[in-house]
């Protein structure tokens, strides 16, 4: 009767945690997506290097010294900064998709630590950088590379989102911002800055499981 009365108690306990799961840790896939990452944001940064060293013939322009008035391209970068990550949070108030993304987003980035977090944003945002605003844009122009810049960021299906406009967005803004100050050091910084801000939230969120079905089939043979 004892061994009997413990059994109940602990298969209570069992199903009441399954009917109310607790908010687990975001472990995610952060290792292994750190090691791709890291791997086909070198190649853009490479590729984009050869071109420009090659073809534009820019290398010392926009990765030299800036030439552009030091003061204002501070203030640049912190108002472009500031106007992304409020685009970006108005994008989560008027878009669940948006919301969808992000946590899908942290299934990925989940588990990485300060370091991992600061080399992704810096390796993406160079990578990124000299590929698109480096030796894309002077091929296509402003608008041209920031529509492609978006379409890079497409939902995980691969369909156009609110993340691929966010991006789009983002694009004109950074292209801009190399064609105003002619370096490319000020949007790598921006670019920086909005990374390291949302794939730090991304390692933060709380991922809540769905609460178990019950179980009426009438047995693993259902019915």
């Amino acid at each position: 009767m004892e061994n009997s009365s413990e059994s109940l108690a602990l298969t209570g306990k069992v199903m009441a945690q399954q009917a109310n799961p607790q908010p687990r840790k975001n472990r995610g896939l952060g290792p292994s997506i750190l090691k791709a990452s890291t791997i086909a944001y070198l190649v853009m940064g490479i590729v984009g290097f050869e071109i420009c060293w090659w073809y534009h013939k820019n290398v010392r322009t926009l990765l030299g010294d800036i030439s552009y008035n030091h003061a204002t391209t501070l203030y640049i970068v912190v108002a472009a900064v500031a106007f992304l990550l409020l685009f970006q949070r108005l994008m989560e108030d008027f878009f669940a998709s948006y919301v969808t993304f992000k946590r899908r987003m942290a299934l990925m980035f989940g588990g990485l630590g300060w370091l991992g977090v600061i080399w992704l944003a810096l390796v993406s945002a160079v990578g990124e950088e000299i590929l698109f605003r480096g030796a894309i844009q002077p091929f296509l122009g402003l608008w041209f590379t920031s529509v492609l810049f978006g379409l890079l960021h497409l939902d995980p299906e691969g369909g156009v989102s609110a993340w691929t406009v966010w991006a789009m967005v983002a694009g004109v803004i950074l292209g801009a911002v190399v064609e105003v100050t002619g370096s490319l050091w000020p949007a790598i910084m921006i670019h920086f800055l909005v990374n390291f801000v949302g794939i730090r939230a991304l390692t933060r969120i709380v991922l809540k499981p769905v609460k178990a079905t019950p179980d009426v089939s009438g047995g693993p043979g259902g019915p």
